[in-house]
C-alpha cells in the first residue's frame, strides 16, 4: 500500500513537473516569438533610412521564415544565450555598414538630415539584453523622445553605446541626463559625440547622477561643462574606472569634483579649452589607482611648486601621461620625474620647452620610459647625459634638428621605433652616421632634405627592420641588388625622390615579406622585373609617376592575390594589358592606371565572360585606350561591381550609350568621371544618390536636356560638369536649389533661354564657380542690383547676353569675371574697380563705352579690348599685380600714361588699335618681365627707342601702322624671348571633392581627384603672320616669336644684326623707306616662317643663301628696287609665286616671266675680253628716261584732276602741304638756334 501511494505520489509529481516544463516552454516560446517579431520590427523601421542612404537590404539575414524557434540567433548582429535562446547582445553599430572613412561619411549624411526613426519600445521585449550598441546609426530625437528611461526595464542591461549620433539640444536637458540616471544596471555607457563635436558650451552635466554600478563612462566631444555632483553619502560612480571627458568645455574645477572617484584607472580630459593654469599635480594625486592620464591640447602653462610635484609620488600605477599641445616649460619634466612608474610620455606640440634650453638632464632621469613623443617641439638638438636604455619608441617629427641628430640616437640603444620626419635634415646620409640600433624595426626619415645615394648597405645593419620610409627627400642614383639584404622589410617607401635607373632583377624580389611598396614620383625606368610576381604578401603597390617602359605581363599581377591597392599611373608602358589578370584578387580595392602616352591599352573583354572576384572601391583608368581592339566598348565587368566609390574612365574615346546604370548599381558612388569619351544618349537618373559629390560627363556626345530634377537625384553633389556636349534646352531652375554645389560647368553646349534668377544672384550657397561659356543664353543677366558674394569664378563669355552691368554687391573677392563676346552695353560700373580683388577681368568684345573707372582693385589679368571705350587711358589703374593688360581696339586717345612704368610684373601689354599719340616711352625698357608688346595701329611718332633692346624676354613686338621714323636699332637682336614657359595655364583645385575612401595601411593613400581643376584665364593676342591677322592663345604664345615694324616711315638699312634672332618666326619690315641690300645674315633665321620686306627701297641681289631657310613658308620682297637673278627654286623657294617678287623691274628668273639673258652653252669671257660684248642687263637709258618722264606726266595730270574734282582730297592735300611747311620752318629754326643755345650754356 505504501509503495502504491509512493508510486502514485511520484506519478503526480512527474505529471506536475511535465506540466511545469511545458508551461515554461510555452512561456519561453511566447518570449522567443515576441523577440523575433521585435527584431523584424526593428528591420522594418529601417526602410526610410535605407532609401535615404541608397543602401539596399540592410540586415539581409533578418528574414521571417515563420518559424517560432530561435532562428534569429543565427542572424547577423544578434547574440543569444545558448540555453534560453533569449537575445543578450544587439550590435546595431553602423547599421548601414558604411565602410572606410566612417566619420566623414557619417557626418556628411547627418548634415543632410538622415535619421533612423527608431522607437525605444522595440527593445523592451529583450528582457535578457546585456549589451545594446546603437553607435553610428543615425538615431536622433525620435529615439530619445520615445522614452529613453524605459530602458531601465531591462534589468540586465550592462553596456549601452549611443555614441556618434545626433540628438537635438532641445532634448538634452530634459531627457538625456535624467533618463540615463534611471539605467542603474549599466556598467558601461558611451554617449560620446551624441550631438556632433561642439566647439561651444552646450549643457551642464550636474544632473547626471546615481549610476552606482558604472565602470566606464564616455562623454567625449559633446560640448559639456560644469561638474559631476558627488555626494559623500550616495554611492554615485564609486566603481568608475574609465572616464572620458575630452573635447568638452570643462574648466579646472572638474578635477576637484572628481576627487572622490578613487577607483579611476583612466582619465581623459584632452581638448578642454577652458582647462587652464598650472599643471594640477595635487588634484590628480588623489587618483591613486590611475594608470593613464590625458591632459593634452589644453591651456596648461606651468607647474606650481616642487612640493606639489612630490605629491605625484602617490600615483604608483600611473604609466601613461599625455601633455601634448600645452604651454609647459622645462619644469614640467622635473615634475614628472616624481612619477615612479611612468613608461609613456607625450609632450608633442610643447613649443615652450626650449625657451631656455631643452631639459635634457631631467629627461634622462625618466629611465623607465618606453615611449616618448617630442614631435612639434621646435627642438634643435637632443643630447642626453647617459642613456635611456628602456626606450623603445621615439617620435621626433616636426622639429628643427641639426645634422648631428642621428649620432644622438646612440643614447637610446633599445629603440624599435624611430621617426624623424619633417625635421629639415639635409646632406648625404652616410652609413657611419646611422646609429647602432640592433632592435630597430621602424625607421621614418620622410619629408627631409637628404641627398646623395641611398646607404642601403648601412641600412642592412638593422637586421629586424620592418618599416623604412625615406619618402620626400632628394635621394639620387639607382638601386643596387643589395636592397635584398633588407629581408625583414614589410613596408618600403622611396616615394618623391629623384632615384633613377632600372629596378635590379634580384633586388626587390628577395623581399618576400614585403606588404607595402611605394616608389611613386621618381625617375625609375626599364621593365618591371618579372620576379615581382613572387611577392605574394604585397598589399599596396605604387610605382606611379616614373619612366617604366615595356609591356605589363598578366603573370606579373596574377600571382599577387593579396593586392589591395595598385597604382601604375604616369609611366611609359606600351602594348595591351589584360584587366582579367586581377580576376582572382578577392581583396583588391583600388586600381589606378593613368597613361600619358597613346601606346598603352587596357583590355577588359578577354577572355569573354570572365567574372571578377573583387569588389572595387576605386577604379581609375584614364587615357588608357580601353578596348581599342574591341571598338572601345565600356568594360562589361563593371556590371558586377556594387561598392564603387570612385570611377574615372576619362579620355578613352569609349563609344556607346551612356552607362547610366553605373549610378544605380553603386549606391555609395562619390566620384564619377567619364569625360572626353564618345558616349551618346541622354542623362537619365533612376534613383536618388546622396553620396555623389563629383559628377563629370564633359566632352561627350550627349544630347537632350539637363535633367530637370537634379537636386532630387543628386542632393549632395558639389562638382557638376556637363560641359562640351550637345545639350540643349534651358538651364533648370532646380540647379539653384542644390545647396552643396561648389562648381557648375555647363559651358560649350547649345543651351538657350535665360539664366535662372537664383543661380547667380544673391548666392547664399557654397557655389563659387559657374561656367556657362559658349552657349546660346540670352537676357540681361547682370542688370539690376544684386549680390555676387560667394562666387569666385563667373564665366558668361560667348553668349548673347545684353543690357547694362548693374550695381552688383561684391563685399569679398572675385577671382575671375569673364563676360567677353556678348552684347553688353553702357558704362563700366565703378564697383568693378573697387572690389578688394578681381584677379582676372575679361570684358572683351562687347559694346561698353565711356571711360574705364578708377579704383583700388588689384588686377592680375585685365582685358577690356574691342569695346567703345574712349578718353585717355586711366593713369589711376592699380597695376601693382598686373601681368596681362589688353586695351586694344578701343578709342583711347592721348599719350601712353606714365603710370605704366609701375607695371613691373607685366607680361603682356596690348594697347593696339587705338588713337594714342606721342612717342614710345623709354621706360618700357625697364619692364623686364615683358614678353608681348603690341602698339600697332596708333598715331605714335618719333623713333624706336633703343631702350626697347633691354626687353630681352620679349617674343612678340608689334609697332606696325604708326608714324615711326628713323632707323631700326641694331640692338634689337638682344630680344631673344623668355627662357621659361610663361603662358602655361596655372591650375587651381577650386572644388576639393575627393572620395571619403582611403587606403590605410602603414602608408595612407587618399583618393584625391585631379579632374576638379580649374585654370587661369588663357592669354590671347592677335598678330599678323603670313599676311593673315591671326589669333594666338595659350601655350602657343610660348613658342611664337615675331617682330613687326611694318607700315611706318623707317629709313636706313636693315641691320644685319637681325640675323641673330634665330628664334624668330615672323619678321615684317614692309611698307617703310628702308634702303640698301637684303642682309645675307638673314639666312641664319633658321626658324623663320614668314619674312616680309616688301614695299621698301631695297637694292641689290636677293641673297641665294636664303634658300637654307627650310621653315620659310611666306616670303615677300615685292615692290623694291632689287635686281639680278632670283635664287634657285629649291626647298621652300620652290613654293613661292611671282607675287613674292613683283614690282622689282630688274629681277629675273623663275617664277617671274622676265627671263635672264644668259646662254647656258656659252662660255663667258673674262673681264678683259668683255669690251666687245654687251652685258645682258644693259639698259637703253634714252628709253628709260623717256618712259619715266611720260609716267610722271600722266601721274601728275591725274593727281591735278583729282584735286580739282574732289574738294575733300583737295583740302587734305593743302593741309598736308601746310604741315610740311611748318615742319621745315621749325626744323630750320631749331638748326639755327641750337648753336647759339649751346654756346650760351657753355659760357654759363
Amino acid at each position: 500500500m505504501e509503495s502504491w501511494c509512493l508510486s502514485k505520489h511520484k506519478a503526480s509529481l512527474l505529471m506536475y513537473m511535465l506540466l511545469l516544463f511545458s508551461m515554461v516552454g510555452w512561456i519561453q516560446g511566447i518570449h522567443i516569438e515576441d523577440q523575433r517579431k521585435a527584431l523584424l520590427d526593428i528591420k522594418a523601421s529601417l526602410h526610410e533610412l535605407s532609401n535615404l542612404l541608397d543602401v539596399d537590404n540592410i540586415l539581409p539575414t533578418w528574414v521571417d521564415h515563420g518559424s517560432t524557434e530561435g532562428e534569429y540567433c543565427e542572424w547577423e548582429r544578434v547574440r543569444c544565450d545558448k540555453t534560453s535562446g533569449y537575445v543578450t547582445d544587439l550590435s546595431l553599430s553602423n547599421i548601414a555598414s558604411l565602410e572606410d572613412d566612417l566619420y566623414l561619411n557619417y557626418e556628411n549624411n547627418l548634415y543632410k538630415g538622415v535619421i533612423w526613426p527608431l522607437n525605444v519600445s522595440l527593445f523592451l521585449h529583450f528582457k535578457e539584453l546585456k549589451k545594446l550598441d546603437l553607435s553610428w546609426s543615425y538615431i536622433g530625437d525620435t529615439f530619445i523622445s520615445s522614452g529613453l528611461e524605459r530602458l531601465s526595464g531591462l534589468k540586465k542591461l550592462e553596456n549601452l553605446n549611443l555614441s556618434n549620433n545626433y540628438i537635438d539640444s532641445n532634448y538634452l536637458d530634459t531627457n538625456i541626463f535624467p533618463s540615463l540616471s534611471e539605467l542603474t544596471s549599466l556598467k558601461s555607457l558611451d554617449v560620446s559625440f551624441i550631438n556632433g563635436y561642439q566647439h561651444s558650451p552646450t549643457h551642464d552635466i550636474s544632473d547626471f547622477s546615481t549610476l552606482e554600478n558604472l565602470e566606464v563612462l564616455d562623454l567625449t566631444g559633446c560640448g559639456f561643462y560644469g561638474t559631476l555632483q558627488m555626494s559623500e553619502s550616495a554611492p554615485t560612480l564609486r566603481k568608475l574606472k574609465v572616464l572620458n571627458l575630452g573635447k568638452n568645455q570643462f574648466n579646472e574645477s572638474i578635477l576637484k569634483s572628481l576627487s572622490a572617484l578613487t577607483s579611476l584607472k583612466a582619465l581623459d580630459l584632452r581638448s578642454n579649452n577652458l582647462l587652464s593654469g598650472l599643471f594640477p599635480s595635487e588634484e590628480i594625486s588623489h587618483f591613486t589607482n590611475l594608470e593613464k592620464l590625458d591632459l593634452s591640447d589644453n591651456n596648461l602653462d606651468g607647474v606650481s611648486s616642487i612640493q606639489g610635484c612630490k605629491s605625484l609620488m602617490r600615483l604608483q600605477n600611473l604609466e601613461s601621461i599625455s601633455l601634448g599641445t600645452n604651454y609647459f616649460n622645462k619644469s614640467i619634466i622635473s615634475c614628472l620625474s616624481f612619477l615612479p612608474s611612468l613608461k609613456i610620455l607625450d609632450l608633442s606640440g610643447s613649443s615652450e620647452l626650449i625657451i631656455d634650453s631643452f631639459p635634457l638632464r631631467e629627461l634622462s632621469s625618466l629611465r623607465e620610459l618606453t615611449r616618448l613623443d617630442l614631435s612639434n617641439c621646435n627642438l634643435e638638438s637632443l643630447t642626453l647625459n647617459g642613456t635611456m636604455s628602456k626606450l623603445t619608441h621615439l617620435n621626433l617629427d616636426n622639429n628643427r634638428f641639426n645634422d648631428d641628430i642621428m649620432r644622438s640616437m646612440a643614447a637610446f640603444p633599445s629603440l624599435r621605433y624611430l621617426s624623424l620626419g619633417y625635421c629639415f635634415l639635409g646632406g648625404r646620409l652616410y652609413g657611419n652616421e646611422l646609429p647602432d640600433l640592433p632592435d630597430l624595426e621602424v625607421l621614418i626619415l620622410k619629408e627631409n632634405n637628404f641627398s646623395g645615394t641611398l646607404p642601403i648597405e648601412a641600412l642592412a645593419s638593422f637586421h629586424h627592420l620592418e618599416v623604412l620610409d625615406l619618402s620626400s627627400n632628394n635621394f639620387v642614383g639607382s638601386l643596387s641588388s643589395t636592397i635584398k639584404s633588407l629581408s625583414s622589410l614589410k613596408v618600403l617607401s622611396f616615394a618623391y625622390n629623384k632615384l633613377n635607373g632600372s629596378l635590379p632583377d634580384d633586388g626587390f624580389c628577395g623581399l618576400l615579406n614585403l606588404q607595402e611598396l611605394d616608389l611613386q614620383e621618381n625617375m625609375f625606368n626599364g621593365n618591371i622585373p618579372e620576379c615581382f610576381n613572387t611577392l605574394s604578401s604585397l598589399k599596396m603597390f605604387d610605382i606611379s609617376s616614373n619612366l617604366f617602359t615595356g609591356t605589363l605581363s598578366p603573370s606579373l599581377m596574377a600571382n599577387l592575390t593579396s593586392l589591395q591597392y595598385v597604382d601604375f599611373s604616369y609611366n611609359k608602358f606600351e602594348g595591351p594589358f589584360s584587366f582579367s589578370s586581377f580576376s582572382n584578387h578577392t581583396k583588391l580595392k583600388v586600381v589606378k592606371f593613368i597613361s600619358d602616352n597613346d601606346m598603352f591599352e587596357i583590355e577588359t573583354e578577354d577572355p569573354t565572360g570572365w567574372i571578377p572576384m573583387f569588389q572595387l572601391k576605386v577604379l581609375v583608368l584614364s587615357n588608357c585606350n580601353i578596348n581599342r581592339a574591341k571598338g572601345n566598348v565600356f568594360p562589361s565587368f563593371l556590371v558586377k561591381q556594387r561598392n564603387l566609390r570612385v570611377l574615372d574612365m576619362s579620355h578613352n574615346s569609349m563609344k556607346g550609350q551612356l552607362p547610366n546604370w553605373v549610378i544605380k548599381h553603386n549606391p555609395m558612388l562619390e566620384v564619377l568621371i567619364l569625360r572626353n569619351n564618345l558616349f551618346y544618349g541622354t542623362i537619365m537618373l533612376f534613383r536618388t544618390n546622396h553620396n555623389i559629390r563629383l559628377f563629370d560627363l564633359s566632352g561627350n556626345l550627349l544630347t537632350g536636356v539637363v535633367p530637370k530634377f537634379l537636386q532630387r537625384f543628386l542632393p549632395g553633389i558639389s562638382h557638376l560638369d556637363l560641359s562640351s556636349n550637345s545639350l540643349d534646352g534651358v538651364i533648370p531652375s532646380s540647379i539653384g536649389d542644390m545647396s552643396e554645389l561648389n562648381v557648375l560647368d555647363l559651358s560649350n553646349n547649345k543651351l538657350s533661354g535665360e539664366v535662372p534668377s537664383g543661380l547667380i544672384a544673391n548666392n547664399s550657397r557654397l557655389l563659387y564657380t559657374v561656367k556657362l561659356s559658349n552657349n546660346k543664353l540670352h537676357g540681361e543677366v547682370l542688370s539690376g542690383n544684386f549680390s555676387l558674394d560667394g562666387i569666385w569664378n563667373l564665366h558668361l563669355d560667348n553668349n548673347n547676353f545684353t543690357g547694362n552691368i548693374g550695381n552688383l554687391a561684391v563685399t569679398g573677392s572675385l577671382g575671375l569675371l569673364d563676360i567677353s563676346n556678348n552684347f553688353f552695353t553702357g558704362l563700366i560700373p565703378s564697383w568693378i574697380s573697387n572690389v578688394s580683388i578681381i584677379s582676372e577681368l575679361v570684358l572683351r568684345n562687347n559694346s561698353l563705352e565711356g571711360p574705364f573707372p578708377c579704383g583700388t582693385t588689384s588686377f592680375t589679368f585685365l582685358d577690356i579690348s574691342e569695346n567703345l571705350l574712349s578718353g585717355p587711358i586711366p593713369s589711376c589703374l592699380n597695376t601693382r599685380r598686373l601681368e596681362h593688360l589688353h586695351l586694344g581696339s578701343n578709342s583711347f586717345t592721348g599719350p601712353i600714361p606714365d603710370s605704366f612704368r609701375n607695371m613691373t610684373k607685366v607680361l603682356t601689354l596690348d594697347i593696339s588699335n587705338n588713337y594714342l599719340s606721342g612717342e614710345i616711352p623709354s621706360f618700357f625698357g625697364k619692364l623686364s618681365n615683358l614678353i608681348i608688346l603690341l602698339l600697332r595701329e596708333n598715331n605714335l611718332m618719333g623713333s624706336i627707342p633703343k631702350q626697347l633692346c633691354q626687353l630681352t624676354n620679349v617674343s612678340l613686338l608689334d609697332l606696325s601702322n604708326n608714324s615711326l621714323s628713323g632707323s631700326i636699332p641694331s640692338c634689337l637682336h638682344n630680344i631673344t624671348g623668355p627662357s621659361y614657359q610663361a603662358f602655361v595655364q596655372e591650375s587651381t583645385a577650386l572644388s576639393h571633392a575627393p572620395s571619403f575612401y582611403s587606403y590605410r595601411g602603414f602608408i595612407t593613400k587618399m583618393q584625391d581627384t585631379d579632374d576638379n581643376q580649374f585654370y587661369s584665364q588663357q592669354d590671347e593676342v592677335q598678330f599678323t603672320t603670313k599676311s593673315l591677322h591671326l589669333t594666338y592663345k595659350g601655350v602657343i604664345l610660348d613658342i611664337m616669336s615675331g617682330l613687326d615694324l611694318s607700315c611706318n616711315k623707317l629709313t636706313g638699312e636693315i641691320p644685319e644684326e637681325l640675323g641673330l634672332l634665330t628664334q624668330i618666326r615672323v619678321l615684317n619690315l614692309s611698307h617703310n623707306v628702308l634702303t640698301g641690300p637684303i642682309p645675307v645674315k638673314l639666312s641664319n633665321l633658321t626658324n623663320i616662317e614668314s619674312l616680309d620686306l616688301s614695299s621698301n627701297h631695297l637694292t641689290g641681289k636677293v641673297p641665294p643663301e636664303l634658300t637654307k631657310l627650310n621653315s620659310l613658308s611666306s616670303f615677300n620682297i615685292s615692290f623694291n628696287n632689287l635686281s639680278g637673278k632670283l635664287p634657285e627654286m629649291t626647298a621652300q623657294f620652290s613654293t613661292f609665286t611671282k607675287e613674292s617678287y613683283e614690282g622689282n623691274a630688274l629681277l629675273c628668273g623663275l617664277p617671274l616671266e622676265n627671263k635672264c639673258t644668259t646662254d647656258p652653252e656659252r662660255t663667258y669671257p673674262s673681264n678683259n675680253e668683255e669690251g666687245t660684248h654687251e652685258k645682258w642687263y644693259n639698259v637703253d637709258m634714252v628709253s628709260f628716261y623717256g618712259s619715266c618722264g611720260s609716267t610722271w606726266l600722266v601721274f601728275m595730270s591725274g593727281f591735278a584732276a583729282l584735286l580739282y574734282i574732289n574738294p575733300y582730297w583737295r583740302r587734305k592735300w593743302l593741309d598736308f602741304v601746310e604741315e610740311i611747311m611748318f615742319t621745315c620752318y621749325y626744323f630750320l629754326l631749331d638748326s639755327v638756334r641750337r648753336p647759339f643755345v649751346l654756346l650760351h650754356n657753355y659760357d654759363l
